[in-house]
């Protein structure tokens, strides 16, 4: 038996590609960092899939959304260290040096579902793994001749006995915030490497959902921190005059753990359990390094 572990998008896409027997995925909802939330009738990813050369999705089913790069800028000279300071470099979603343009995904929820589609998925994620089977949290045993992990490396390693400590990641929570439709903000992109601000990255879509303005406010926590209270990134965004919030008509929230990536693994797989995608090899890919690698893995 196949096992796939993890259905986001290198999950899903490896499963097909692999005719994978069975999926396992710890969350209620699939997606990865991309799962989405419903509002007002659309389905809305909790992290914006962000592209920097969309001709290379072209073939694969995803649809695109172009902006004109409108940035404003606080303390930028910070902005890197303030996310990650650990990272070689930050990846491309939070890398707007790349391209004069925004390109978002449009249709990265039905693209998900799409490939779920005809895969046994079930909700439930691996506690003790040995050569030959793995135990999960509902009790349940699989014997497998393969595993295919695309989720956390991090839990993965800890399963199997190796050294793990190299391994380290910065998490996110991220607000999806709809206010009534604002006039006059010369910016799409909000960039701020001020320490004083809770947020660092802010993403404003004015053509997704008629009448509103869509904000999408990331805020990276270390590890070792304490979570970061939704309250006072309100506070700062009405501070900044970015956001007023008697104008909010629907937000969303979501804690994501591990959100940027860095370290190495100490130890070697065994060679029926393969690593891939994001989490899986542990490094920051885009959504085209996700799909190239599940291709390869």
């Amino acid at each position: 038996m196949i096992i796939t572990i993890g259905a986001g998008i290198a999950g899903l896409l490896l499963s097909r590609r692999v005719n994978a027997d069975l999926v396992l995925e710890e969350q209620p909802i699939i997606g990865g960092v991309f799962a989405s939330d419903n509002v007002f009738g659309v389905d809305l990813p909790y992290v914006l899939p962000i592209i920097n050369d969309p001709m290379k999705i072209m073939n694969v089913g995803l649809n695109y959304i172009e902006y004109d790069l409108k940035i404003s800028y606080r303390k930028y000279e910070y902005f890197k260290d303030k996310i990650c300071k650990f990272c070689d470099k930050l990846p491309t979603w939070l890398n707007f040096d790349l391209t004069r343009k925004l390109y978002i995904i449009q249709n990265m929820p039905y693209f998900l579902a799409t490939l779920s589609k005809n895969l046994r998925i079930v909700k439930e994620y691996p506690i003790r793994i040995d050569d030959k089977k793995i135990i999960t949290n509902k009790g349940n045993v699989y014997k497998y001749t393969k595993i295919y992990n695309t989720g956390s490396l991090k839990k993965m390693s800890k399963l199997l006995g190796l050294d793990n400590s190299n391994l380290k990641h910065k998490s996110v929570l991220t607000l999806i915030i709809l206010t009534r439709k604002e006039y006059g903000k010369n910016w799409n992109v909000y960039l701020s490497g001020d320490t004083a601000d809770s947020f660092s990255v802010i993403i404003r879509l004015d053509n997704i959902i008629k009448d509103l303005d869509l904000y999408y406010v990331y805020s990276f926590i270390d590890a070792n921190q304490k979570n970061i209270d939704i309250d006072r990134i309100m506070l700062d965004l009405k501070r900044r005059q970015i956001i007023s919030l008697n104008e909010i008509v629907a937000f969303r929230s979501k804690l994501i753990s591990e959100a940027l990536l860095f370290g190495e693994i100490n130890g070697k797989m065994p060679q029926n359990i393969i690593n891939c995608g994001r989490l899986g090899e542990w490094k920051n890919y885009d959504v085209i390094e996700t799909i190239s690698r599940t291709q390869n893995c």
